[in-house]
């Protein structure tokens, strides 16, 4: 009688292709896996690179933004009032009227405190004012000094007849004619600015000048 067992009968060959299948499959699972990972961990890299790009670029245009603007609007405002001192010559004499003109501000020209030497920051509009002035000799000028209220008025006055001085020596230099040509001091009367602030000092050391009706 044949004795039988529990166990089932398993062909060694085909018991090994089986594990060889299987392994066969696990590896294809690995190398998916390896795969995926390092796609991704190149996509990462990827981005964040493009992010570090982008990042300077948008920062250092938002910094060199600032520092641009204010520079071309001081600019701008600088040859306004420069050109608003020759404007106003110009409109008066073209007009020949039998009335003195306005009080005109020579912005072309500052002056440091205590000092009676221009700064000139638009010396072409400053010529061409000179100029204009000596074209038309039937018209007398008064230019006018000021000072800020820095100082006494001992000090002051004389330091804005000086300042009127040093521009009627500019003026006859330029072609106009020095016997048309009269100062007047005026310390610090007549500010035009705030003298309790550096810039509103600044601003009232001045020159202007008025142009008188012709004789």
């Amino acid at each position: 009688m044949d004795k039988r067992t529990d166990k089932k009968f398993v062909d060694p060959v085909i018991d090994q292709q089986i594990i060889k299948q299987k392994k066969g499959k696990g590896i294809w699972w690995l190398l998916l896996a390896i795969v995926i990972v390092i796609l991704a961990i190149w996509f990462s890299t990827k981005k964040h690179d493009s992010d570090a790009d982008t990042a300077p670029a948008s920062s250092s245009s938002a910094m060199v933004q600032p520092e641009q603007q204010p520079a071309t609007d001081n600019n701008s405002a600088a040859l306004t009032d420069n050109a608003s001192a020759l404007t106003a010559l110009q409109q008066y004499y073209s007009g020949e009227g039998n009335d003195d003109s306005q009080w005109i501000n020579l912005n072309q020209v500052s002056f440091a405190t205590g000092n009676a030497t221009p700064t000139v920051n638009d010396e072409q509009s400053l010529n061409q004012v000179a100029t204009l002035i000596s074209q038309h000799p039937d018209h007398a000028i008064v230019v006018r000094g000021y000072t800020d209220s820095t100082g006494t008025e001992a000090i002051n006055q004389p330091l804005s007849d000086q300042r009127a001085n040093t521009i009627k020596e500019w003026l006859t230099q330029h072609g106009v004619d020095a016997s048309k040509v009269t100062i007047e001091g005026q310390g610090a009367d007549h500010a035009v600015a705030n003298n309790d602030t550096a810039q509103g000092r600044d601003q009232n050391r001045r020159v202007a000048l008025q142009v008188k009706a012709a004789q």
